[in-house]
């Protein structure tokens, strides 16, 4: 199946998701976001660090993500 996504379909798909905790020291992974540990463990997007990145970085963020869990 092909699909056709725009910056704002891969940032969709990028903020759908977190990294495993196996991953948050990755370079792209950690200027994109922050973990909150403790209490309430969480992983937090920071606000509009997709518009400083290309379709291509978005996706291989996303594909980082997704393949994290596996």
């Amino acid at each position: 199946m092909n699909v056709e996504l725009s910056k704002k379909d891969l940032s969709a798909l990028v903020k759908g998701t977190s990294p495993n905790y196996d991953i948050m020291e990755n370079d792209i992974v950690k200027k994109c976001g922050s973990y909150t540990g403790g209490f309430c463990d969480e992983w937090n997007w920071n606000y509009g660090f997709e518009k400083t990145m290309t379709e291509e970085e978005l996706y291989q963020l996303y594909i980082l993500c997704r393949d994290s869990w596996s």
